[in-house]
């Protein structure tokens, strides 16, 4: 961990907020404006609406991802691939106050992950937390049930019967294409390499607990509806997950020594895989050859950084600046172009 990358100074500004933390939701809210603003002129009530789940779950997702990495730019992109994802997106094509639902999920697992942080862990530690965790779950009960009832409309904001099915699995690896439901199930094409890295940490740091509210959530995604609730819903509950691996992903990324040679190795050739499948795609299939020319695109130049990023630990050049010049760019270019993409569709 002794290299060192480009970070803004952690000022505090009042109690639990800092430079940082102030930093990031402006980035949120530019990158919000640049998404919605062609939009704004068609439903300004929408496009603000939408603007502001987005910005509210990536900066909820940015404070969970500060529990687990001390770097400020993994834990941007982490909300932000979070917030702007291609599930979060797609939430534009339901009611306004659908987007409610996946934007408290991080906002309410708060309490969960921050209480009693760095005491000793013990059996009422645990329990309480544990009950913690039940708040997302909660909360997304309560706001279906009062936008269901008379006095509220009734607002029906999602169709109740949308769930998960097994094709969705296939959005993780080529998210800009509906595979499955109308609502994809994945991250963009860097952040699921990062978050690849992130499966090899996470596997060391053996929090096993974390993947029950996890795991709760994806089975409730294939489930009936509860509490009528659309199942499609709970599925914010993985994604928030992914997002966290693809922020723990990129944190390894920019501190990889000689050690982890062999796990950059694993990412850049799986990307370099994938780029070349789709490649592949690209010229075989005419009609839709505008998306798998962009996801080709986007894995290509996934692979490209890793592989330099590869070179440069092989070598042992430190060059910190560099590094995260190359990781920073590749996952922001891939956010804007693929984002922008969906937001046109949807």
């Amino acid at each position: 961990m002794g290299n060192s990358f480009p970070e803004l100074a952690k000022k505090r500004i009042a109690a639990g907020i800092s430079a940082n933390d102030i930093a990031a939701v402006a980035l949120y809210l530019c990158l919000a404006v640049f998404l919605y603003l062609p939009q704004f002129h068609v439903d300004n009530k929408k496009a603000v609406l939408c603007g502001f789940n987005t910005v509210a779950a990536a900066w909820g997702a940015y404070f969970i991802s500060k529990r687990w990495i001390n770097n400020w730019t993994p834990s941007l992109f982490a909300g932000a691939v979070y917030g702007f994802g291609p599930f979060a997106l797609s939430f534009e094509m339901f009611h306004p106050f659908a987007g409610l639902s996946f934007a408290m999920v991080p906002w309410l697992l708060l309490p969960a992950v921050y209480w009693h942080k760095g005491k000793t862990p013990d059996a009422f530690r645990f329990s309480v937390r544990a009950l913690l965790t039940l708040l997302p779950f909660a909360g997304i009960v309560l706001l279906f049930w009062i936008t269901a009832q008379p006095w509220t409309g009734p607002v029906f904001m999602i169709p109740k019967e949308l769930s998960m099915t097994a094709k969705d699995f296939v959005d993780l690896i080529f998210p800009l294409r509906r595979s499955g439901s109308i609502v994809p199930f994945g991250l963009y094409h860097c952040p699921l390499v990062f978050a690849l890295m992130g499966v090899f940490v996470y596997v060391k740091l053996q929090r096993i607990a974390l993947l029950i509210p996890i795991a709760a959530g994806l089975v409730l995604a294939f489930w009936e509806p509860v509490f009528q609730v659309p199942p499609i819903v709970w599925a914010a509950f993985p994604i928030l997950f992914l997002s966290l691996l693809c922020g723990l992903g990129f944190q390894a990324f920019l501190f990889a020594g000689k050690a982890d040679t062999k796990w950059i190795l694993v990412c850049a050739a799986t990307v370099s895989i994938l780029a070349a499948f789709f490649a592949g795609l690209a010229i075989r299939i005419i009609l839709i050859r505008e998306v798998f020319e962009l996801t080709m695109l986007m894995y290509a130049l996934t692979a490209a950084a890793l592989w330099i990023l590869l070179v440069l630990v092989r070598l042992n050049l430190r060059w910190p600046w560099f590094k995260w010049a190359i990781l920073t760019a590749a996952a922001a270019i891939d956010l804007l172009f693929s984002a922008r993409y969906l937001i046109d569709k949807f």
